[in-house]
């Protein structure tokens, strides 16, 4: 049986991003000893590097992700961790869940990515946990990741915490979950001030 694992960015007070679907805002005040540390990009690297797939939500995520992360595969000064990770991203198994995405839009990712309709994803990746590999990745996702909590698909959540108060914006849960959750896990990065909690759902 695989594992879905989520891993997700937030804010100290629970936020996943602002209103307008940014993050920029939120690091307003972020501690200026903290800049340029790259702790949560290794952190990343680990966890793609431990599945073998990744879910993205939706058309916009899945043309984000391409644009920036074939930009960074090809950009010779990105840092060597970034650049990994764009080379995991681009070889791993993707699956996106999109009513919108076509195949047209899969550009140089099309033969590792399979698009799958919305009212398709919970049955998919049922099927998927219960098939032989690695874990299957959420990396943000927020609204994905939501709906397989609810439907009892998520074995773990990964959430760093960020040294920033938003004060607003669109929140990490839906709503409350109706499940428990075990902490397995707190690993601190000094050099960043960021925390990340690992918890098995259930």
């Amino acid at each position: 049986m695989r594992k879905v694992v989520v891993n997700n960015f937030a804010t100290l007070d629970g936020y996943y991003e602002a209103l307008d679907k940014s993050i920029e805002p939120f690091f307003e005040y972020f501690h200026p000893d903290y800049r340029g540390d790259g702790a949560f990009d290794h952190y990343n690297v680990e966890r793609l590097g431990a599945a073998d797939t990744l879910l993205l939500s939706g058309r916009t995520s899945f043309l984000g992700n391409y644009a920036y992360w074939t930009g960074v595969e090809a950009d010779p000064a990105a840092t060597p961790v970034r650049r990994e990770f764009a080379r995991l991203i681009r070889e791993v198994e993707k699956v996106a869940v999109s009513d919108k995405l076509a195949g047209g839009d899969l550009a140089a990712w099309r033969g590792t990515t399979t698009v799958v309709p919305v009212a398709d994803a919970v049955a998919h990746v049922a099927a998927l946990k219960t098939g032989e590999g690695r874990d299957i990745l959420v990396l943000m996702g927020r609204l994905l990741w939501n709906h397989l909590l609810a439907e009892a698909l998520v074995d773990e959540l990964h959430i760093t915490y960020f040294p920033l108060v938003a004060g607003g914006g669109v929140p990490l849960f839906e709503r409350r979950p109706e499940v428990p959750f075990k902490l397995l896990d707190v690993r601190t990065y000094p050099g960043s001030g960021i925390v990340t909690h690992r918890y098995e759902v259930g």
